[in-house]
């Protein structure tokens, strides 16, 4: 079959992209002719159907007025529908598989892909389609669910974004037109869930369960690449024994508890990424002489050399994080995690085997169990990181999603047809 791919871009920035590139990469790996689509990005790895890429564009920058003046782009892109339309009439894919199109696409392209035939289905990396803020959180109220039942106005009242009100009335435009229209909750044939945590969210905030598929992501990543000994070892002689962060520097990711966690045990921080809470994080750490590292973006074998040489690797997320790939990788190098009980997080650890599960948001239960996890021998921490490998390599694979990926579109076309 051919299978047209689509995401907002076509390099390697976060979760979402990672797992779309890596969905993308096993397929032709496997003998399916494949085709993109995602905006054009000076960061883009090279496509052959670069051609039809429409313009990138970031809304929610510049003054009120120049946000107001970005709205209708941002709510349907007429430029993204023609040129979709274009792929697909030269492309004729079986199957269109949709990873990301929120305020960048926009859902204009639904329309030229339901004119095609073709099953359309989505993966939710995101609760987007339920929280115009992507999280259910936000900084006043942590964890909330007012949008529920095509409330998205609060996200105007709440300043969920905590950008700017522009973004958040943007934000609350787009998710009325997205649930009052419903060209996507509607024109979807199958939703990818990676989670049971999100299926479940999805279909208690009214999506048809009959179209919400669960399908774990794999481990396995197009971006993995070999770990030199010696670099792990320059980097154990640098920071001796130490706990590891690696993501986006943002609030619902939980970074505020994790170094007061790392005050309150005394433990040694190692924080790789970047994002908008950086400046305030590392202010923070200064101010209060907390043993903690910022060393940016890094991705590859600098990324792996990292993880390799860190105890534990931490995540203490305080909003519902999905099911992210991050987790995966790190337990398939061995490596033990502590993460937050919330979201679909549990579902990846089992307590006190392959990791620990610690209170969301409760700095002192994330320290007491990092700190248990950097307590443990050499030869109990090899176990439970052996233990996550085997239960991550086994259930986790490329083999599997590929074939629970097939088996959801076969059934798609047979209906089709």
């Amino acid at each position: 079959m051919r299978l047209l791919v689509v995401h907002r871009i076509n390099y390697r920035k976060g979760g979402a992209e990672g797992v779309f590139l890596d969905h993308l990469q096993l397929f032709r790996d496997m003998g399916w002719e494949c085709a993109e689509f995602t905006m054009a990005h000076p960061d883009n790895l090279p496509s052959p159907w670069e051609r039809y890429f429409p313009p990138y564009f970031e809304a929610g920058e510049g003054g009120l007025v120049e946000q107001l003046a970005q709205v209708p782009r941002f709510l349907h892109s007429r430029e993204a529908a023609e040129r979709f339309a274009q792929l697909i009439a030269d492309f004729k894919p079986d199957v269109i598989h949709m990873h990301g199109l929120y305020q960048q696409l926009t859902a204009s392209v639904m329309a030229p892909a339901k004119a095609s035939g073709a099953p359309i289905v989505f993966t939710l990396h995101d609760f987007k389609l339920i929280c115009p803020n992507y999280y259910f959180y936000n900084s006043h109220d942590g964890v909330c669910e007012r949008c529920k039942g095509g409330r998205q106005w609060n996200v105007l009242l709440r300043r969920c974004s905590g950008v700017s009100v522009g973004k958040d009335a943007m934000l609350a435009l787009d998710g009325l037109v997205q649930w009052y229209g419903g060209a996507v909750r509607k024109g979807v044939d199958a939703f990818v869930c990676p989670s049971r945590f999100l299926q479940a969210k999805m279909s208690e905030h009214g999506f048809d369960p009959a179209r919400l598929a669960y399908v774990p992501n794999f481990f396995e990543t197009a971006d993995d690449a070999p770990v030199d000994p010696s670099a792990v070892a320059d980097i154990e002689a640098r920071y001796g024994r130490f706990a590891l962060y690696f993501g986006r520097l943002s609030r619902e990711k939980g970074l505020d508890v994790l170094i007061e966690a790392a005050r309150i045990g005394r433990f040694r921080l190692v924080i790789v990424g970047d994002g908008p809470q950086r400046a305030e994080l590392e202010a923070r750490v200064r101010a209060e002489a907390i043993d903690a590292h910022f060393l940016g973006f890094k991705r590859g074998a600098d990324l792996w050399a990292h993880v390799a040489a860190a105890a534990v690797i931490a995540l203490p997320s305080i909003a519902y994080e999905n099911a992210p790939k991050a987790l995966l990788e790190a337990q398939a190098r061995g490596k033990i995690v502590v993460t937050s009980a919330i979201g679909g997080l549990p579902e990846l650890i089992v307590d006190g085997e392959t990791g620990y599960l610690a209170r969301p948001a409760d700095a002192s239960d994330v320290a007491e169990k990092i700190g248990a996890a950097l307590a443990l021998s050499p030869q109990t921490t090899a176990v439970m990181g052996d233990r996550a490998r085997v239960r991550v390599t086994a259930d986790f694979t490329r083999q599997r999603y590929y074939r629970d990926m097939v088996r959801l579109y076969e059934e798609l076309v047979a209906r089709r047809r």
